[in-house]
């Protein structure tokens, strides 16, 4: 049985936002319910620096405060932006950071459209300390892509949190 719990954030607000004047950043606090109700937060800092804006993710629990990604501009015109973050839980199995980010390409002759990142995380509780592992990998060549036009049309498959619960559901064992 999974039991969905998922955070999706608005590209114009910030939940629990506040700006870092002396760095244009801003930090956007994503809570997450991971074992008990709210006992984690997701961190997330994009600084709009004009030589390479870039966002990064903290995962903190309690006592541990655990660095989990950084994205900076990589080409395109806009900034990377955090889509969605959720915990993906099934029965008998350690839970499942996911993280979501979108960039914004436009106009020819670049390539046009929406580039998706995903990252998962397994979440490991020992002893009262939280470890995090990546497991993006088990995504292969489908942890990112464009979605939008680069020579071709391209479609890609993880877009929103409910279709890589679905894969997650169906392929991690």
């Amino acid at each position: 049985m999974m039991f969905i719990s998922s955070f999706f954030i608005a590209s114009t607000g910030y939940a629990g936002s506040s700006v870092d004047t002396e760095k244009f950043c801003k930090t956007q606090i994503t809570k997450l319910t991971v074992y008990t109700k709210n006992d984690f937060e997701l961190i997330s800092k994009s600084c709009d620096s004009e030589s390479n804006p870039f966002i990064e993710n903290t995962l903190v629990s309690k006592n541990q405060k655990m660095f989990l990604n950084k994205y900076s501009m990589d080409g395109g015109d806009n900034p990377q932006k955090l889509a969605a973050v959720s915990v993906y839980k099934k029965k008998n199995s350690e839970p499942i950071l996911i993280t979501l980010h979108t960039q914004k390409w436009c106009c020819y002759p670049s390539p046009q459209g929406t580039v998706y990142s995903v990252d998962l995380y397994k979440i490991k509780k020992i002893n009262n300390n939280i470890k995090i592992d990546s497991i993006t990998n088990i995504l292969g060549e489908n942890s990112s892509g464009l979605d939008g036009v680069s020579d071709e049309y391209l479609s890609f498959k993880f877009k929103d949190i409910a279709s890589i619960k679905k894969w997650l559901e169906k392929n991690y064992k």
